[in-house]
């Protein structure tokens, strides 16, 4: 390779990883919605995503900026904040915080289950102090084990159904915290929901659910696969060899036509993605699912499009509310959901730091901050 070839290669390659760092922020704003900020907290909810209400009406909100659980009456008066979990140690044994204001699942009044650091954590709040009851799993990829837990859901057994991100997997436990089994999934799975027969998954960073069996058979999907990385991955680096070949054969006016065309493809098939899931029935990072109290609809948080879908069992789309905003009814990165004993449905509306609850047909209610 010449002298010159090498400048050339040193150039383009130099100019890529320029390109691509200045593209990341402007990307970023392209995927997440325009009015999504994470302001400073005014009240005791700080970024809440987890959430759970028992059948006494009472919250139990996980805030993920200052790692405590915060458990508020049905009339909204505060019962407790809970900072830390004595004895509690994270999947890696190190002594830490248990409460990453993920999500909760509350099977009876005072007792909570939440997905922690690498780990699992069961413990009564009825206690002063709270009382840990069980920690299930450890760090790492082996039978039982996990690598950045997520989502949690619990049949009516008593299993627990654990969406293990890193690993790719969901992992299920029986009330003891046995493990039992565990099924791979295409991408990093988000949340679960288990009802009857079913296992509801969200894989977030594609964009749609998959449903699945008990044993891990997918059944259906709800929502269109993202297809922009699979364009990006192709088209970028082809415009980038196009321009340092026909760089090398010294035809530049081809390289810089093939590298536009292939960049254009890249820019257009993008696009086209993003408004395609902008539309009813898809998803932009969809994340919690919550079944109506007659078990016969999904409600879908679809996180980036900032509003709730409604679908049946089936996945087929029935309605959706919410939008972008701070004003009541609207939505800054909402996350888990929770229905109320008179069959309400209350949003963690994470940044705007507060808790908004909707009628069944989506009118809004009310706020609790």
């Amino acid at each position: 390779m010449s002298a010159r070839t090498k400048r050339v290669v040193l150039i383009i390659g130099f100019t890529a990883a320029v390109l691509g760092v200045l593209a990341r922020t402007p990307l970023r704003r392209l995927i997440r919605p325009h009015t999504h900020k994470h302001e400073n907290p005014t009240g005791r909810f700080a970024n809440p995503e987890g959430l759970a209400i028992d059948a006494q009406g009472v919250f139990y909100v996980g805030n993920q900026d200052t790692g405590s659980l915060v458990i508020v009456d049905r009339a909204g008066k505060l019962v407790k904040t809970i900072t830390s979990l004595e004895s509690y140690r994270n999947g890696s044994g190190e002594p830490g915080g248990f409460c990453r204001g993920l999500y909760i699942v509350v099977p009876e009044p005072g007792r909570v289950i939440q997905t922690a650091t690498h780990n699992v954590v069961e413990f009564d709040t009825r206690s002063e102090p709270p009382k840990l009851v069980r920690i299930i799993g450890s760090r790492g990829s082996g039978p039982g084990q996990m690598d950045g837990p997520e989502g949690v859901s619990r049949d009516v057994n008593g299993d627990l159904y654990v969406t293990d991100e890193h690993n790719r997997r969901i992992n299920v436990f029986n009330s003891e915290g046995k493990h039992l089994r565990s099924w791979s999934v295409p991408q990093d799975p988000q949340c679960v929901n288990v009802r009857g027969d079913r296992v509801y998954v969200s894989l977030n960073k594609r964009n749609y659910l998959a449903c699945y069996s008990k044993e891990g058979v997918e059944r259906f999907r709800i929502g269109h696969e993202a297809l922009f990385p699979i364009v990006l991955y192709i088209t970028m680096p082809a415009a980038l060899i196009s321009l340092v070949v026909f760089m090398m054969l010294r035809r530049p006016r081809i390289a810089l036509i093939l590298a536009a065309v292939f960049g254009a493809v890249g820019a257009g098939g993008s696009w086209a993605d993003y408004i395609r899931h902008t539309g009813p029935g898809e998803f932009r990072v969809p994340d919690d699912i919550a079944v109506s109290p007659d078990g016969t609809e999904l409600f879908i948080v679809d996180r980036y499009n900032c509003r709730i879908q409604v679908t049946d069992l089936d996945g087929h789309f029935k309605r959706e509310f919410g939008k972008a905003g701070k004003k009541p009814g609207e939505l800054s990165d909402p996350k888990q959901l929770a229905f109320d004993p008179e069959g309400n449905l209350w949003v963690a509306d994470s940044d705007n730091h507060r808790l908004q609850a909707f009628s069944r047909e989506g009118n809004f209610l009310r706020i609790l901050d």
